[in-house]
């Protein structure tokens, strides 16, 4: 109940920095090539997700997520880092600190995403597209600032950047891949 309250009421108590509260981007190539080549390496230690009792952010009782985590610790972090908040920051005209890093999530057939907003601090994200075995794209719906829903899909080597503080996002279409 509380997180439907903040759906409804965050965005419009927020600041927006941008005049959509998203966009599309490529990846830094060098990055990309890094989180790919990591991604295959590691593929095979990630870890089934475990979601709070009464979470229905991700439908994991239907179909359960997983995490390769960034192993190396700050190295790998930084690096990510160093290539995107730059980006974040000339695409959102504001000095950023890094709140947080979670690592590559893996969905599976039929997974969904509720509409959110991000609890603060977090109030500009990106995801960065390093893998995908799909039938069909899997859009990324969000709210724009103008109040109109978007679908956004995006190809590894692909990026979207949004104001997570204040655009409702999430994948209410179950993927048809694996």
């Amino acid at each position: 109940r509380d997180r439907l309250e903040m759906n409804r009421n965050q965005p419009r108590l927020m600041q927006n920095y941008t005049s959509a509260g998203y966009a599309k981007e490529k990846a830094p190539r060098a990055l990309f090539e890094q989180l790919k080549a990591f991604f295959e390496e590691h593929r095979q230690q990630q870890q089934l997700e475990r979601w709070s009792e009464g979470s229905t952010f991700v439908n994991h009782w239907e179909a359960p997520t997983y995490m390769v985590e960034l192993k190396g610790g700050n190295a790998m972090k930084q690096k990510i880092i160093s290539h995107v908040q730059p980006i974040l920051e000339a695409w959102s005209g504001q000095p950023l600190v890094p709140t947080s890093l979670y690592g590559i999530r893996i969905y599976q057939g039929d997974a969904m995403l509720a509409p959110h907003v991000d609890r603060l601090p977090l109030v500009t994200s990106a995801i960065i597209n390093v893998a995908q075995d799909v039938d069909e794209p899997w859009p990324l719906e969000l709210i724009g600032h103008d109040g109109w829903a978007v679908n956004v899909t995006i190809e590894p080597g692909e990026m979207i950047l949004y104001e997570s503080h204040s655009v409702l996002h999430g994948r209410p279409f179950p993927l048809q891949g694996r």
